[in-house]
């Protein structure tokens, strides 16, 4: 049998809240923005802050889901550290 030594995953910040549609709007416009022209952010919950520098290519994953009339849109970002190639882009909003 071949058994892989993972390293176990931190879980740095996790945090749910209800808002308003526009509330989370602006904060993920916000977020944007700032990656956008700057690269990095901070994120500040809670008297604590964790300044956020994703590596210049990600992988951004997409998923909707629908249970029982129930849905769930999740936004993943996910990168190495030091990880600088460009990639093609695939996907787009209108």
């Amino acid at each position: 049998m071949y058994m892989t030594n993972k390293s176990p995953t931190r879980v740095i910040v996790k945090h749910e809240e209800k808002m308003s549609l526009e509330q989370a709007a602006t904060l993920l416009e916000s977020i944007a923005v700032k990656l956008k022209e700057e690269g990095t952010f901070t994120l500040n919950l809670g008297g604590t802050s964790e300044q956020i520098t994703p590596a210049k290519n990600v992988e951004l994953e997409i998923e909707l889901e629908e249970k029982n009339g129930k849905y769930q849109l999740e936004l993943e970002l996910e990168w190495r550290e030091g990880d600088d190639a460009s990639q093609n882009q695939g996907i787009s909003i209108e």
